[in-house]
């Protein structure tokens, strides 16, 4: 591929042969049993599918660290009609990952938005409670929310739901806080984490369990140019203005906190790239 011609050209062969892709993907369901003591990263997901879509950081946790990752799922979208299939498909898509699932509720938690949390603080508090008393329970090293901005209802109250079970928890607790983004980008990320052709494909492989999303919305086939641009974006986002990017081709950015005394940290100063040949046995 040697001209600018040829090189949309493919990319535009590829966007095609995707939207044919098989949903879903074959893929063969992984049993991970961490041993006594492993530490747990809980994936706190607006909607079933944000599970795969922010997948990375806990996969390369999972497969090279021996966490536990659980997904705490939030809502199961606003559709009556397909709650009770999203819960179905979000469990095959956990499977295929080896991540543990976990419903808060049969349909999912309802209207979690800022707005709710303003209007009907009963309602809010019920939620809030749920989520408190998961974390609670399972006592997460890192726990991965929506940034406050990530431009979608659900998101957006995803991340209030985060901070006020946080808020509930014993003063000494003080576990790293990972903020994702989708729908908008997050103002000051300081990780950039490359992910291998394997791991970012079998995110790819559980996403399409979610057969009722990707059939209506082939975005699946654009996860790969999206982990790819973050490589641009973080070359000077995490890294300095001006910087070169890193020999990456696919990562996933993400804002590292800490819960300290009540509020959030930086978890450190500045920002870190995080190749493949780092084996990730930890995060901070």
């Amino acid at each position: 591929m040697t001209s600018p011609q040829a090189l949309v050209a493919g990319f535009a062969a590829l966007a095609t042969r995707g939207k044919s892709m098989l949903v879903p993907a074959a893929g063969t369901p992984r049993i991970h049993s961490p041993g006594d003591g492993s530490k747990v990263c809980v994936i706190l997901s607006p909607h079933p599918d944000d599970e795969c879509i922010n997948g990375g950081l806990p996969l390369r946790l999972l497969r090279e660290g021996g966490w536990r990752v659980v997904n705490l799922a939030v809502t199961h979208g606003s559709n009556p009609d397909r709650q009770l299939a999203r819960a179905r498909e979000l469990q095959a898509a956990c499977a295929v990952l080896g991540f543990e699932n976990v419903l808060l509720a049969e349909r999912g938690l309802m209207r979690v938005s800022a707005q709710t949390r303003v209007e009907n603080p009963t309602h809010w508090q019920a939620c809030v409670a749920l989520v408190a008393g998961k974390l609670q329970a399972l006592k997460p090293d890192l726990l991965m929310c929506p940034h406050p901005r990530d431009a979608q209802a659900a998101h957006v109250g995803t991340w209030h739901l985060a901070m006020d079970a946080l808020a509930r928890m014993p003063s000494e607790y003080a576990p790293l806080v990972a903020y994702t983004e989708y729908w908008s980008t997050m103002e000051s990320p300081n990780l950039m984490l490359e992910l291998r052709e394997e791991d970012l494909a079998d995110l790819l492989v559980a996403l399409t369990q979610h057969v009722g999303e990707v059939s209506r919305n082939p975005y699946h086939m654009t996860v790969p140019a999206w982990m790819m641009d973050n490589v641009r974006r973080g070359a000077e986002r995490v890294g300095l203005p001006g910087a070169s990017a890193p020999d990456f081709t696919f990562a996933v950015l993400h804002q590292m906190q800490r819960w300290d005394g009540g509020q959030l940290r930086p978890a450190w100063s500045g920002g870190r790239f995080v190749s493949v040949q780092h084996v990730m046995e930890g995060v901070g």
